[in-house]
């Protein structure tokens, strides 16, 4: 049995999902001698089979989809494999597939991403037909995915996210120069719930500043940009655009707090890497963070405004903080790529036990 990883849509530039990719095929590639369907992005050791051209990269545009769609239905692979895909990019009408659902995010908010709608409403369910298994990041994406489809339950594996430690930590010389100022990651989606968090501003706005990350111009960015200027918070809040590793790094790590009060997730990465920072992180009471977070995080109960009070006066108790910062750790312990790439391991093997044949001799075990 021969083990096929997809990864034809990975571009140069990685995303939080283009990091899952690299990092679990990666550590894949040690365990297991693999062939591969190359994109343009970094590749791991193994044979490749195919090579994807660029223009059907996940950051190439919209019409990337369809670019993407044709070309991975012109691939025909032998029936003794197995095609993994660590994201959720098919190859055609290949039977024997795995295909990784982050979220359905966009299936419950339509209009900020319509193709990413229609894939999930329309060509995921079709997809879904041809493989063995759906892996996902999170117990509650996994339910979600269940209600959503009808897929089986059996048949849908938990491949967590990871955080590498070494590349996020903190800085205390950062933040003791720097006014307070509280952080939001991922400004570019309605989801993440910006605007409660400007609409509840009464509890923040005299002690902290606000720096909105990610979140490039464009409609969505105008619509927030008004409602501070309409609360008077033009002086009080920063809209950023896309952000370098080096840039998010130091806003982590000179952050007062992070707010992360999205209205649904699949996982949420940017707490733990808030979390590695040594930065408290004040959440929304929502299942996905819950389950990852634990008793790392202050929750929020959206809509709630003596629930954002007393969320926000939190940061004042020391206590408190530091008592959420210690269950951080235990957090990050739990939430490594090693661990990782062990539950895909075993994940794949549930899925295909014939894969041992292809297993590394002295990978690890």
């Amino acid at each position: 049995m021969k083990l096929i990883c997809n990864l034809s849509t990975l571009g140069s530039q990685p995303t939080g999902m283009g990091t899952y990719v690299e990092n679990c095929v990666s550590g894949l590639a040690e365990r297991f001698d693999l062939d591969l369907i190359a994109g343009s992005g970094k590749l791991p050791r193994g044979n490749v089979l195919f090579k994807a051209p660029e223009s059907i990269g996940i950051d190439r545009g919209k019409l990337a989809a369809i670019r993407r769609h044709l070309w991975a239905h012109s691939l025909r692979f032998d029936p003794n494999s197995l095609v993994y895909a660590p994201t959720p990019h098919g190859v055609g009408n290949h039977s024997g597939q795995i295909i990784t659902v982050h979220d359905i995010i966009r299936l419950h908010y339509p209009g900020d991403a319509p193709h990413m709608y229609i894939n999930l409403r329309f060509l995921l369910p079709r997809l879904m037909k041809n493989c063995r298994a759906v892996f996902t990041v999170s117990e509650t994406s996994r339910q979600d995915i269940f209600r959503a489809y009808g897929y089986p339950l059996e048949r849908i594996f938990v491949v967590p996210n990871g955080i590498d430690t070494t590349v996020f930590n903190p800085n205390p010389s950062v933040r003791a120069d720097k006014e307070p100022f509280l952080l939001m990651v991922g400004g570019r989606h309605p989801h993440k719930n910006v605007l409660e968090t400007l609409n509840m501003s009464q509890y923040w706005r005299n002690d902290y500043r606000l720096i909105v990350a990610s979140c490039p111009q464009g409609s969505y960015r105008r619509t927030l940009e008004r409602k501070a200027l309409d609360l008077g918070l033009a002086d009080r809040v920063e809209f950023k655009g896309f952000l370098t590793h080096d840039e998010l790094l130091h806003l982590y790590q000179a952050a007062t707090a992070l707010l992360y009060t999205s209205r649904m997730e699949g996982f949420g990465i940017p707490p733990l890497e808030a979390l590695a920072c040594g930065t408290p992180v004040i959440a929304s009471d929502i299942s996905a963070l819950r389950e990852v977070l634990g008793e790392a995080a202050q929750y929020v109960k959206l809509g709630n405004p003596q629930s954002w009070a007393e969320a926000i006066k939190s940061l004042t108790d020391s206590s408190t903080v530091n008592s959420r910062l210690i269950e951080g750790q235990k957090v990050l312990s739990k939430f490594t790529w090693n661990n990782a790439v062990n539950a895909l391991e075993s994940a794949l093997l549930s899925v295909e036990p014939r894969l041992e044949d292809s297993r590394r001799s002295f990978g690890n075990c």
